[in-house]
């Protein structure tokens, strides 16, 4: 197999090698003299580079008699054979005045091997066949003492490229008008960041005859060469992936003209550009792709890098920003059958390890073979493996109907459907269908087993039915409550639970209020609900002096002396309302969010069956009442026969009285509520094996989950929004790792869509979608609900969200929250999970800030308890530094006494944005200790010295102007330097002084 077919001629830190074997004995002495010859006939291969000192490379041409290469003897142990001539081609060449060819010699069992190694300036696709097609006769003559082909005694005339042309730039300047930088990143992978990344791999895949077919017969409906059926087929993977739909593939295209036996770099990277219509068929996509590439062809003497130039916003760079994919259609170039003085021979393949280009789609006309050539730090193998089945399904679905809208089939295969179907078989008949329902059915089986446990006092199952129905008998004779009425409670846990059940008894609507909060707050929520009385618990005192509702006291209901607990009262209706929460907008308004009888029970009965809730399993409550999150708590044990355990104010951030709550109650179940810190479970560590802890995952950091686990806690992720029934997805998390993935609870369905409404398929971010039970009841023009044909009514969270290949679904942070800066995307959560670790934090808050230098960056906010561990805001960092990526390290952390808050108690993100952008113009609080290291230091000196620019221990040598070439350079400095030899790709991996005097050291 050729090597080139797999390579990317525009890659910059490639070297292009070939490697041939021979089924008998090669002689080093005709092997030497050959490449000798082959060296002076082609003055491109004694082209060399030296350093001037600048950021300037100077090229200089050396006379034949005095070049010199070689053949070095070919180190084949220690690994596969392919594996040992890649890494001998992919030896760096130092831009020092020595050649850019290396070639070695090794004999082998199954047959010498000789390997050549070409730095890419000299060396393209074309090139190896012509070097080939010259070197074996030169060799054989040598070897047989025949005189060499007379063509080889003579100077190959040097071709240079072609000057751009008026009549090309017109071209291109009408075709890429009107484009604009950005829109090029996929939803699958990680998107680019602002370091350059190259290393690259191969995924292939023969088409099935029946994908063959589909070409052959889309060529034909399309009247298109099978270039623009692939590229069509192409550029609508990569729109139904996240590119575009106005999307630039780069093609690399051989400018030789006439002088076919060239040697050198021939190739421009020409832009296709393609608009993709997913109401258009593929007929439609093909004549536009046809054009775009015929197009391109007439006008190839334009390179890449002089539309950089040309087009306003694409600024040269290490990476163009004019494109990020490439489609490489190649010639038939393979030799054939082989032999060498007699002997059969092969050309080997050689991997090559790198990748300029996120995706590469590699074809040739006489092959069904398929391939992509991929980033790996962009993108995944199962991700691009995923990509090689679509595009076959992509092709077959348009060959049955080429006018069939293109956004009908791109983008999906039979394996994405089948995991998706069945991720979503999660229906299940609820028995029973409403929590009073469940509960009944206890204290009818259970009467004297204990239910509520606040303090000092216990609840049994019937005296808690009694309670209810004597809180139903209070609301009907002195409120009037009828069904479909909306009553508000204001108590403790234990006695909300309980007004919870009478409220439902009597047919109406729970709407749970906090009299600690703004009494104006409460106001707006009993104004907007129309709420027809206040429940308030034992010593709480609500104000209502504006409120024209009579408040009653759960005090004066009185219970029944019966002992049967009857079938009193339950919701006729399970989908009719039963609980109503309020949040606060961003203009303070109260927004309500509905849950129907059904939602509630299927979400209890869900928990229940998964945490293996039992009768007289204690369950801990430390829930605020307000939150949707409380249904659990509360309802869980009292619709499994279990014990709702209440904690008091003082256990609920106190470790060690947690630990003594759990232990004197036999506490199993315990759900950390949103914004406390899930360390505080860690005082309780004798008391942790068996423990089931519900936490929201992407609240608790990596190293809190890791110790819960090892101390033998049973840890399941929980995730949810108000208008999905409190909890949609969940799953036992055995890996701190894998915080936040989960399955769809029973009777419920998750998908994610794109922004226009399609359905993504697995491994594509986008918005995560809920249907099902536990969905909210709203008017027809709530915008938070939408309509899926295949799903029907559904919640969009507004959260990104990915399908994984066993179907779970992977969340990826809230989208308005998302934080993506140049080093690529954050999300804040997994941030404030680390802050909160800090024994010193109760809560905390990251967020996007545009700095000063207009970049995107991170500022996070520390509330900090009164305690003796220190916190200010450079050691937080510190804190933050040692859990999280370098680019998730927020740039500051802001110590604050109290985050300042809405109405409802949640943070008020716009006022710490405010404290944000002050805190920055500040400057930093903090210096950096890297600045004092010496090596540092020393490395600073020497990126002033070649990008002749001011820098700091934290420059990237790429963004401050460094290229491929002259990160070359560098490696060979910092050599000189230190003695230690780097990869060119390690310059890449370590682009800032602090970083490379890491690496060296190490």
């Amino acid at each position: 197999m050729w090597l080139l077919e797999k390579l990317v001629p525009d890659t910059g830190i490639n070297n292009v090698g070939l490697a041939l074997q021979v089924s008998g004995r090669l002689r080093p002495d005709a092997l030497k003299a050959a490449m000798a010859i082959m060296l002076g006939r082609h003055e491109v291969l004694r082209t060399v580079f030296r350093a001037d000192g600048t950021a300037d490379l100077v090229k200089e041409t050396v006379p034949a008699g005095e070049f010199k290469v070689g053949i070095e003897p070919l180190d084949l142990s220690g690994g596969p054979l392919q594996e040992r001539l890649t890494a001998f081609v992919d030896r760096p060449f130092r831009l020092d005045g020595r050649p850019l060819v290396r070639a070695g010699f090794a004999t082998h069992p199954d047959g010498d091997v000789l390997c050549v190694g070409v730095h890419h300036l000299a060396f393209d696709m074309v090139s190896i066949a012509v070097f080939m097609r010259e070197f074996i006769p030169v060799y054989e003559a040598l070897a047989t003492g025949r005189p060499i082909p007379a063509e080889a005694a003579t100077r190959a005339p040097l071709v240079t490229g072609p000057e751009p042309q008026p009549a090309d730039l017109a071209y291109w300047r009408e075709t890429l008008s009107g484009l604009t930088p950005g829109g090029l990143d996929l939803w699958c992978g990680v998107p680019r960041g602002r370091q350059p990344v190259m290393t690259g791999e191969n995924a292939g895949r023969t088409l099935s005859p029946e994908a063959q077919h589909a070409v052959l017969h889309l060529q034909r409906v399309a009247r298109a060469p099978v270039a623009a059926v692939l590229l069509a087929a192409y550029s609508a993977l990569l729109a139904s992936h996240g590119a575009g739909p106005d999307i630039v593939i780069g093609s690399p295209v051989d400018v030789r003209g006439t002088n076919t036996s060239a040697i050198g770099y021939h190739v421009n990277v020409v832009p296709l550009r393609i608009r993709v219509d997913f109401t258009e068929g593929f007929r439609a996509l093909a004549r536009k792709a046809r054009d775009a590439f015929l197009g391109a062809m007439g006008h190839a003497g334009v390179s890449v890098d002089d539309l950089n130039g040309e087009l306003p916003g694409f600024g040269s760079s290490w990476q163009t920003a004019l494109f990020r994919h490439m489609f490489n259609f190649l010639p038939d170039t393979s030799p054939g059958e082989l032999s060498i003085d007699g002997m059969p021979a092969r050309l080997l393949t050689i991997e090559n390890p790198y990748s300029k280009s996120d995706l590469e789609l590699v074809g040739t006309p006489s092959k069904a073979d398929v391939w992509f050539r991929y980033s790996r730090e962009i993108l995944a193998r199962a991700d691009v493996e995923a990509m090689l089945r679509r595009f076959e399904a992509l092709l077959i679905a348009a060959a049955q109907d080429a006018d069939r809208p293109i956004g009908e089939t791109a983008g999906w295969s039979d394996l994405d459907r089948e995991v998706t179907d069945r991720a979503n078989e999660t229906a299940s008949p609820a028995a029973p269908e409403t929590v009073p329902a469940a509960f009944r059915s206890w204290a009818t089986a259970s009467p004297e087993a204990p239910a509520v446990v606040d303090g000092e006092r216990t609840l049994t199952y019937q005296q808690a039915h009694r309670a209810a129905l004597a809180i139903r008998d209070l609301l009907a004779t002195e409120a009037g409550v009828r069904p479909g009425d909306v009553v508000a409670v204001a108590a403790s846990p234990g006695e909300a639970a309980v007004a919870a059940l009478g409220i439902w008894l009597a047919g109406a609507v729970h709407l749970p209020v906090d009299a600690g909060h703004d009494a104006s707050w409460t106001a707006r929520q009993l104004t907007h609900s129309g709420a027809k009385a206040v429940l308030t618990g034992t010593g709480v005192r609500l104000s209502a002096d504006d409120q024209p509702l009579p408040v009653l006291s759960m005090d004066t209901a009185r219970p029944a002396a019966s002992a049967e607990p009857g079938p009193a009262g339950e919701p006729a209706d399970p989908r009719s309302p039963a609980c109503l929460f309020y949040a606060s907008a961003p203009d303070g308004e109260p927004v309500a969010t509905t849950l129907s009888h059904a939602g509630i029970a299927n979400l209890v009965a869900h928990v229940a069956t998964e945490l293996s809730a039992t009768p007289g399993t204690g369950t801990l409550t430390l829930a605020g009442l307000t939150s949707y999150e409380s249904l659990v708590d509360l309802f869980l044990p009292l619709t499994s026969g279990g014990r709702l355990v209440v904690a008091p104010d003082e256990a609920r951030g106190d470790g060690p009285a947690l630990r003594d709550l759990i232990d004197r109650h036999d506490v199993g179940i315990v759900r950390i509520p949103a914004g406390t810190p899930a360390r505080i479970l860690q005082d309780a560590a004798d008391r942790l094996p068996g423990l089931r802890v519900l936490v929201r995952g992407e609240e608790v950091s990596r190293a809190t989950a890791d110790r819960l686990l090892t101390a033998g806690c049973r840890l399941y992720g929980v995730h949810g929004a108000a208008e999905t029934g409190g909890w949609a997805l969940s799953a036992r998390i055995d890996d701190p790792d894998d915080l936040t993935s989960g399955r769809p609870l029973t009777n419920t369905r998750a998908f994610i869509t794109a922004p226009d409404g399609r359905e993504l398929p697995i491994g594509l971010r986008g918005e995560l979608c809920l249907a099902g039970t536990g969905l909210a009841p709203a008017g027809p023009d709530d915008a938070r609900f939408s309509h899926n044909e295949r799903y029907g009514r559904h919640y969009r969270t507004g959260e990104l969200a990915r399908r994984r290949s066993d179907g779970t679904i992977e969340r990826l942070g809230h989208g308005s929250r998302q934080i993506v800066t140049a080093d690529g995307p954050v999300d804040p959560s997994g941030i404030e999970a680390v802050l909160l670790d800090h024994p010193a934090v109760r809560a905390a808050v990251a967020l996007a800030v545009t700095s000063p230098g207009e970049d995107r960056t991170v500022v996070a906010f520390a509330e900090v308890t009164d305690t003796a561990e220190p916190a200010d805001g450079p050691l937080l960092r510190a804190h933050a530094r040692e859990h999280l990526a370098p680019p998730a390290v927020p740039r500051q952390v802001v110590r604050l006494t109290a985050l300042p808050r809405n109405a409802d108690g949640r943070p008020d993100l716009d006022a710490l944005a405010r404290l944000a952008a002050k805190s920055l113009e500040a400057g930093p609080d903090e210096h950096d200790p890297a600045a004092d290291d010496k090596l540092v230091q020393e490395l600073v000196e020497l990126w002033r010295q070649l990008l002749n620019t001011e820098v700091t221990a934290q420059t990237s040598f790429f963004e401050a102007g460094g290229h491929s070439l002259l990160a070359a350079v560098l490696a060979q400095k910092i050599e000189e330097l230190t003695g230690v030899s780097l990869e060119l790709s390690e310059v890449f991996e370590h682009p800032t002084p602090a970083a490379l005097a890491a690496r060296v050291r190490a």
